[in-house]
C-alpha cells in the first residue's frame, strides 16, 4: 500500500527544493501532492532567539487533513532545545526546516544534492514518527534521531533489520 503525502511549502522555501523532494519521494513509491505556499503565524517568531517556535506552527498544521509534511527554510526550536531539524507527531503533521540542513549554514560550499539528501532522510524519519515508529539506536537506521547534519549524512535511507520487523507489524514500508 502506497503512502500519500501532502507537502506544504512554508514561507520562502525554494520551489526547486520542493520539486526535488517530490521527485525523491515519488521514486520511493509515495503518492505526493504539493499544496500552495502558506505563511506561518507571526506569533511563532521568538525575537530574542531569532528562531521560530515549531510547536506554534504545528498548532496551525493540525487543522489540516492528510499526512501533512510542511517544509520551511526558517530556523526552528522547541522548548529548551537550541534547534530542531524537524518535529513530527504520531498520526499528525510534521514540520521540517532546511535551515540547518544546508551545507552553507556550516560555511561549506553550496551543495544542492547534499541538502536534498539530508532533507529526504529527515522527511523519511518524520513519516516513521507520524506512523508510530520509535527512535532507533542503530546510527545507520532512518529512525535514528539525528542531532547534527553529520548524523544525517551517516544515516541510510532505510530501516534497519529490527525496525523492518516492527514496521511489517504496523503495515508500513520504506
Amino acid at each position: 500500500m502506497r503512502t500519500e503525502l501532502d507537502i506544504i511549502p512554508l514561507e520562502k522555501i525554494s520551489e526547486e527544493v520542493i520539486l526535488a523532494l517530490k521527485q525523491e519521494l515519488k521514486d520511493r513509491n509515495f503518492i505526493v501532492r504539493i499544496y500552495a505556499k502558506m505563511n506561518i503565524p507571526k506569533t511563532a517568531l521568538n525575537i530574542y532567539r531569532k528562531q521560530y517556535n515549531a510547536k506554534i506552527i504545528l498548532d496551525t498544521l493540525r487543522k489540516l487533513k492528510g499526512n501533512i509534511v510542511a517544509i520551511t527554510n526558517l530556523d526552528l526550536y522547541i522548548d529548551k532545545l537550541n534547534f530542531v531539524f524537524s518535529v513530527a507527531e504520531y498520526d499528525g503533521p510534521s514540520l521540517i526546516s532546511i535551515y540547518r540542513l544546508d551545507p552553507k549554514f556550516y560555511q561549506e560550499k553550496p551543495n544542492f544534492d547534499l541538502l536534498i539528501d539530508r532533507l529526504v532522510k529527515e522527511v523519511l524519519y518524520c513519516i516513521g514518527k507520524m506512523k508510530g515508529m520509535r527512535d532507533c539506536q542503530n546510527i545507520k537506521c532512518i529512525m535514528h534521531r539525528a542531532s547534527s547534519a553529520r548524523d544525517l549524512d551517516y544515516k541510510e535511507k532505510e530501516f534497519c533489520k529490527d525496525c523492518k520487523i516492527n514496521n511489517a507489524i504496523k503495515g508500513f514500508e520504506l
